[in-house]
């Protein structure tokens, strides 16, 4: 045991494996009750949690006679000087260490321990991990598999309550009869348990009749509330029935534990089912230097800023283009400059296929007969793309499919078919030396080629796709949907 100085509190002496050997002394002081780590120390050799910092960032009377009443800035500086009169304080070096900071106004948090709201997860937990392992819920790559029951194996209670003032207050009320707002502070057997509802106001204590009750101040955490998305919004709009649980659900790797786990855990809770089929998670957006963007670093790209320069297709596909799930994102302006030139080649190329279709052009299936090399070749080539395409985003690798469209248009179709068509037809103002089924058989594959792509890249990038859709002489729609995809 040690005699704590300043306040002459005999404390005991503990081993323990948070404590670095080769840092300092090797010796530090633990305060359970105003920091993390100290904490679990605590917890683990049952030490006490002696608070002596109040809710109003001032020292209580535990903090000792010539402390109370303080700022804990001004008692910081404090504890050195009465240290320093006693003779206690044989050096004072600086270190750099790791300090908890509002965002809001840059000051040192200062940890306190709190009555809190919990969730008891171990039950939650073992039935989502059934439910993956049955592949009711399943991962599009593995590793988050892996990841996703590394978290609920090792899982917490889960404290579902915040001291802030904003978000969703907790419907608890607390009956006021018996004199007590915060029920862990008094002997239970005197108070009334809290009344937890489904969010309505109850008009009197079910336990004593009384009828003043008052409501809990705290509020849900984020993720608490966000967890029951894929129920509670479809519940409050009529449409449960029909569209739970979704197909897929796709979000940030980062946030795999903080909300896919819990959306799957709170969904088997309130529904008995899971609340999707299948987790996409994608990768985090990142610089040409790998940095991942920040506002403090300066390297963000403004998606507003580019999208009015190069346009929402370009940002779209770069965004996809070269990305596999799960990986991160390395985007830089110049990607984004070499699709917003795809899409300028996009829109060429269909100017010039609907500057060679006629007036009284009609689209027909009789291209399937063509006898010519170069429309073999470009056709055997569109039907192997869609097999592929089809193949990649049937396996979500939408990267796969976005490469795949991008190689059909840019070089088989612009580089070498449209180079060779033009021998075959002629512009208006020039004679026709060609045969006149040839030509009308390569204007049949150009609009077959052409509105396949324009379909194929739609999902990529809907708006030239769409307004050169709209420019056909003959549509089958009024504008693209997922169901013109080409068979």
């Amino acid at each position: 045991m040690v005699i704590v100085p300043l306040v002459n509190r005999e404390v005991p002496i503990v081993a323990d494996e948070a404590v670095e050997l080769g840092f300092g002394t090797g010796a530090v002081k633990v305060t359970p009750a105003h920091d993390p780590v100290d904490f679990e120390i605590g917890e683990r050799h049952k030490l006490p949690k002696i608070q002596v910092i109040d809710q109003r960032g001032r020292m209580n009377e535990a903090a000792g006679v010539g402390f109370t009443g303080l700022k804990v800035e001004e008692a910081r500086a404090k504890v050195i000087v009465d240290l320093q009169a006693l003779g206690l304080i044989e050096k004072i070096e600086p270190y750099k260490h790791s300090v908890a900071i509002c965002y809001k106004c840059n000051r040192v948090i200062e940890p306190l321990v709190l009555p809190q709201w919990f969730v008891k997860m171990e039950p939650l937990a073992k039935k989502a991990m059934e439910a993956v392992k049955k592949g009711e819920v399943k991962f599009v790559t593995k590793k988050f598999e892996k990841v996703f029951f590394h978290w609920l194996k090792n899982i917490r209670d889960w404290n579902i309550s915040r001291q802030i003032v904003w978000g969703i207050r907790m419907p608890v009320w607390y009956c006021q009869k018996s004199q007590i707002s915060i029920p862990s502070t008094r002997d239970k057997s005197q108070i009334c348990p809290p009344i937890i509802t489904g969010g309505e106001t109850p008009e009197k204590c079910p336990h004593c009749g009384g009828t003043e009750l008052k409501q809990e101040n705290d509020v849900f955490d984020t993720w608490f509330s966000s967890g029951q998305w894929p129920f509670a919004t479809l519940k409050a709009t009529g449409d449960f029935e029909d569209f739970y649980p979704t197909s897929v659900m796709e979000t940030g790797w980062d946030i795999l534990f903080f909300w896919v786990a819990r959306m799957i855990m709170l969904g088997l809770y309130a529904t008995g089912k899971v609340p999707f089929k299948h987790v996409y998670l994608h990768g985090l957006v990142r610089d040409k230097d790998r940095q991942k963007m920040s506002k403090s670093k300066g390297n963000v790209i403004d998606p507003l800023g580019v999208m009015d320069l190069y346009g929402a297709d370009a940002l779209r596909m770069a965004l996809v283009f070269g990305v596999s799930a799960g990986n991160d994102i390395i985007i830089s302006e110049d990607k984004i400059k070499a699709h917003r030139n795809f899409a300028n080649k996009i829109w060429n190329a269909s100017r010039f296929v609907l500057s060679k279709l006629n007036d009284n052009f009609k689209p027909n299936a009789n291209y399937k007969k063509s006898k010519n090399a170069d429309d073999k070749d470009i056709l055997k080539a569109l039907d192997q793309t869609v097999e592929k395409m089809t193949k990649s985003l049937d396996k979500f690798e939408f990267h796969l499919a976005a490469e795949g469209i991008y190689h059909f248009f840019w070089h088989n179709f612009c580089d070498k078919y449209l180079e060779a068509v033009k021998t075959r037809l002629p512009n208006p103002d020039e004679a026709a030396n060609n045969d006149v089924n040839d030509q009308e058989m390569a204007r049949q594959v150009l609009y077959k080629v052409l509105t396949d792509s324009l379909k194929l890249l739609h999902p990529f990038m809907p708006y030239v796709t769409e307004a050169v859709y709209q420019e056909l002489p003959t549509k089958t729609k009024d504008y693209l949907i997922v169901e013109d995809w080409p068979k």
